[in-house]
């Protein structure tokens, strides 16, 4: 009869750990994913070059994550969110998470639910977002519009190309901040 109780507690624990959670560890995205390669900036003489990678969550919500190599030690930069292209050096539309650097590598990372203004936005409406994403070297002062990178989003990452080709060039940008 012992051996039936201990046979039935460890069919028991095994079932348990059956029946647990299968999902993947990064389940909370859906797999759709979009990468862009970031127009290099130089302040300073320092160039970086890095990628944002837009993730579709599962609650339809964007997480943008942006990588910039090269970066100075002990980097602390704000990201915006402009409207129009980098042509057009539009309006901030929300500050994203602010770039950190940790062993030469600035990392961002932002879940988009609302900008500024109160409107949505989601995965798919960012995709067909009128945008740009800037990184700028300082907050305030003589070098804060200065962009140590930058990238067209949505309607407008057609035009990257350009940027990279170095046939058009970012030198400064708009860095104010309207509600």
């Amino acid at each position: 009869m012992k051996i039936f109780k201990g046979l039935f507690v460890v069919l028991i624990s095994i079932s348990l750990v059956a029946c647990g959670d299968d999902a993947p560890a990064d389940a909370e995205f859906t797999g759709n994913e979009v990468r862009l390669e970031m127009i290099p900036g130089t302040v300073q003489g320092n160039t970086t070059t890095g990628t944002l990678v837009i993730k579709e969550k599962s609650n339809g919500q964007a997480q943008l994550e942006i990588t910039l190599d090269n970066t100075l030690s002990n980097a602390d930069h704000p990201v915006h969110l402009h409207f129009g292209s980098l042509e057009d050096d539009g309006e901030v539309a929300l500050l994203l998470g602010r770039l950190i650097e940790n062993n030469g590598i600035g990392t961002s990372t932002t879940v988009l639910n609302e900008l500024d203004d109160n409107s949505d936005i989601t995965y798919s409406s960012f995709l067909n977002f009128n945008g740009s994403i800037k990184i700028h070297f300082e907050d305030s002062g003589p070098l804060e519009n200065e962009i140590l990178g930058a990238v067209n989003i949505g309607i407008n990452s057609s035009q990257n190309q350009a940027y990279l080709d170095g046939i058009k060039s970012i030198t400064m940008c708009n860095s104010e901040f309207k509600n």
